[in-house]
């Protein structure tokens, strides 16, 4: 890798850490929904890192620890860590496309285990008024898979 493409891969990882965060964010959230993090989840998180170009430019292991530090931080102080985690994700309510492909993350790693459940729908109503879209955008995105 020459000196102009490593500043342009450590600018873009730079740049894209808050969506990083807020992407774990919605995966962790997503992925306690249910009680539990599941191992048809937890594929579906590393699924989405491999999968997606503005995720893959960071290391999946970190990316995945950060995950982990959520779900912890759920389990633990619930209240206030599902407020910080939603905080990261509201800073992408201004960004139409941000939003959408996280609610898409988050349909992704919900639906990876079966049928939503209540608690599931819950979690996902939530993360679409975080980023000030109408919950019934994640019905269009399911219909459309």
């Amino acid at each position: 890798m020459d000196f102009f493409e490593k500043l342009r891969s450590d600018t873009t990882r730079y740049w894209d850490k808050p969506f990083l965060k807020a992407a774990m964010a919605v995966c962790a959230l997503s992925a306690l929904a249910d009680g539990k993090v599941s191992l048809n989840e937890r594929y579906r998180v590393d699924a989405i890192l491999s999968a997606m170009d503005r995720l893959n430019v960071h290391n999946p292991h970190k990316a995945v620890d950060i995950m982990n530090d959520y779900v912890e931080a759920l389990q633990t102080e619930q209240v206030r860590a599902k407020e910080v985690l939603l905080q990261k994700i509201s800073r992408f309510s201004g960004d139409y496309k941000s939003a959408r492909t996280l609610l898409r993350i988050a349909y992704l790693v919900i639906s990876a285990d079966g049928d939503l459940t209540n608690s599931e729908r819950e979690v996902l109503d939530q993360i679409c008024t975080t980023l000030s879209v109408n919950p019934s955008e994640i019905e269009k995105m399911a219909e459309s898979a």
